[in-house]
């Protein structure tokens, strides 16, 4: 009660609190002491020899050995952290280094806050006092000191905008000091914080453009993927520089490999020869491949779509080998990303789906409600089925389902309806309340899923669901563009929705509906260019803008009929649905569109008969357009249509290569009869 109180310093210098009030501190260590203290923990080998004797001598050290320690037991013992944290005199350290922040010189100080961030040691108030120290010594920091500070502050995630702020002031004025490794390490700090400084970036780059040879590869992909996570606008001279030095190098490791995939596909570049040779090192290394590194060369060549390169399926074939035989050691987050990149670049893997769906079963109380999604989408995608795993999943999705959003709700409902799972009642039913009440954050795509969904899963199981969609879908019809209309259109008319009753909504999408297909009549008709070689460039130029600009990826099979019929495309037998699917060909893959053809034709006095034939979407090439005597314009959008942006599927394509396979077929035989008298 208002007597004299031992501070922290005087605890760890061994002070001795007396009888009334007498405090009795220890003269301090003398030069040669410390000197000896210094020599005695660089002499140790090992961190445990360190930290003995910290235990036995630690009153004694000033603040140079405190830091001295911290760094000699993060270098001896980063391999065993969990040990290090453990062991009963490492607390001990951590308070000598609280009390001694206030005396570190630059050195000690970079030193210090690297160990603490090697060792993965999170103590606040540690890092606080080394942030305000580190503040106040900026100026006095070199290169070396200004990355380290940097790279351990971020290595422990801590926020200091006044920190970072100072040091990339210093390093920015400071830049033409700096060595390959400390702008590796210090762009990669401000990268993993988010904290974006133009000019520094911007002199960063220049450094490592003017001394690119002296660049290692691990430097360079730090640096790279630094930048991209940054958004920063480094110019093509980087990006070409990068690629041919990355390119020459011969020797990566797994970590370097998929960073460089990482960059390439967050920036959305298509850029083949680069990617297959990072397939091609990938390939050898993948014995030491982790899940982490499968997983995100996986999602990068998904993301921007390298399906149909040969060195890819290579790739993909090899992964396939180390995904069976490891999944159950993959994290939840790579089992999702190698699932989602298998599903979007269609990739038919059951026996990858299979492990993936024991490993995830194995582990799905440690999922997040996004990577759950993940999987399930996937496996909806590909039509791969596992009750197993959808028992956990829906378990698992039961007991966090207020934290999904709009869009994991939306989604997590489509693979139930995908895959036909009905089994969990309550699921369904929780899920379609909670997505009730989301409505609002949803998409027009998402909403249009849910219409989807409930056409398929029944009503009495959604409760609610689609009068909700056909409410927000008014607020905001203006939002929807032509694919997400066209799916909920569809749904609409699946699920009967608004039979024998007046509903407005349907009446507005009906004729926005029916305005598209009065358009793609004319279009197919009037506009039709004439046969290749005849039709004008600008003709061509028309008729390629006119239906692109429909925006349509697929007609919606309500309407489809009358449009066939409209153009003679439907006068024969009617297809019942469950005797086209029946067909070998017919894919439930999501990511593809089926399209089953029939047609009885006489071209002179020769019968063409098809009693049926599948044609599925698939990649395609400006290579398509050219091998026909007329014009080939998907609905979907695909290479041809943006080369620079990437490889896409046209999924609407399948009705068009049926169309043009009967067009070559009849056109042969019309000119082998010597006739143009064609019926059927």
């Amino acid at each position: 009660h208002g007597g004299p109180e031992l501070t922290e310093e005087d605890v760890i210098n061994g002070a001795v609190l007396g009888p009334n009030g007498y405090v009795y501190r220890p003269p301090p260590p003398s030069q040669q002491l410390r000197i000896d203290m210094q020599v005695t923990v660089t002499g140790c080998s090992t961190w445990r020899e360190v930290l003995e004797v910290v235990d036995r001598d630690g009153d004694l050290f000033d603040f140079r050995n405190t830091s001295t320690a911290v760094h000699r037991v993060a270098r001896y013992g980063q391999e065993e952290t969990q040990a290090v944290l453990a062991h009963p005199v490492f607390p001990k350290l951590v308070m000598m280094l609280r009390a001694k922040v206030k005396f570190l010189t630059a050195r000690a100080l970079s030193d210090a806050a690297w160990g603490l961030a090697k060792l993965q040691c999170r103590d606040d108030v540690a890092f606080e006092r080394l942030a305000e120290r580190a503040k106040a010594l900026a100026g006095d920091l070199d290169p070396q000191g200004l990355a380290l500070t940097a790279w351990a502050f971020a290595t422990v995630g801590r926020q200091d905008q006044e920190l970072f702020a100072a040091l990339t002031k210093e390093s920015h004025r400071r830049m033409p000091e700096f060595g390959p490794q400390n702008i590796a390490n210090l762009v990669w700090a401000t990268a993993t914080l988010g904290f974006r400084c133009d000019p520094l970036h911007a002199a960063a780059v220049q450094a490592a453009l003017a001394n690119l040879d002296d660049f290692s590869a691990q430097n360079l992909t730090m640096l790279n993927w630094a930048l991209t996570k940054l958004a920063f606008p480094a110019g093509d001279a980087w990006r070409n520089a990068f690629r041919l030095k990355m390119m020459q190098l011969k020797e990566y490791a797994p970590s370097e490999l998929s960073m460089m995939a990482w960059a390439l596909a967050t920036r959305g570049d298509y850029d083949p020869e680069f990617m297959a040779y990072i397939a091609r090192r990938a390939m050898e290394l993948m014995r030491s491949f982790t899940g982490q590194h499968v997983a995100t060369i996986i999602w990068a060549l998904a993301t921007v779509s390298y399906k149909d390169d040969p060195c890819i399926d290579e790739f993909l074939s090899m992964a396939l080998g180390a995904i069976i035989a490891r999944a159950h050691e993959f994290q939840p987050l790579n089992l999702a990303l190698i699932s989602w990149g298998l599903a979007k670049m269609s990739y038919r893997a059951e026996v990858a789906f299979e492990a993936l769906c024991a490993a995830a079963t194995a582990q799905i109380d440690d999922f997040i409600p996004q990577n759950l999604v993940q999987i399930m989408w996937a496996c909806a995608t590909c039509g791969y089925r596992s009750d197993p795993f959808l028992i956990g999943a829906s378990r698992a999705a039961k007991r966090r389902f207020r934290d999904f959003s709009s869009q994991h709700l939306s989604n997590f409902i489509w693979a139930c309806a995908r895959l036909g799972w009905k089994d969990d009642p309550d699921l369904l039913q929780k899920f379609c309340a909670e997505a009730n009440g989301k409505m609002h954050e949803g998409s027009p795509q998402h909403l249009s899923n849910i219409a989807w969904a409930v056409s398929q899963l029944g009503k009495e199981l959604c409760p609610g669901c689609l009068p909700a969609v056909v409410a927000e879908t008014a607020r905001r019809l203006s939002e929807f563009d032509s694919p997400s209309l066209m799916m909920l259109s569809d749904s609409l008319f699946d699920a009967k929705y608004g039979e024998g009753r007046d509903e407005p909504l349907l009446d507005v999408l009906r004729a926005r509906v029916s305005d598209m297909g009065s358009e793609l009549l004319r279009i197919f008709t009037s506009g039709l260019p004439a046969r290749r070689g005849i039709a004008s460039p600008a003709q061509i130029a028309e008729y390629q803008q006119r239906l692109r600009a429909l925006g349509l990826v697929t007609f919606g099979y309500e309407h489809t009929h009358s449009l066939f019929s409209q153009l003679s495309l439907a006068e024969g037998q009617r297809w019942e649905p469950a005797e086209a699917s029946a067909m070998q060909g017919w894919t439930t893959n999501a990511r593809r569109s089926t399209c089953a053809r029939r047609h009885y034709v006489k071209v002179g006095s020769t019968m063409l008969q098809d009693p049926g034939s599948i044609f599925t979407s698939a990649f395609a090439s400006s290579a398509d357009d050219a091998r026909c005597d007329f014009v080939v314009t998907w609905l979907g959008h695909g290479k041809a249509d943006a080369p620079t942006t990437g490889r896409a599927s046209r999924v609407g394509d399948a009705e068009c290569r049926a169309i043009m396979d009967a067009h070559e077929m009849i056109t042969q035989a019309a000119q082998e009869q010597g006739t143009t008298d064609i019926r059927g």
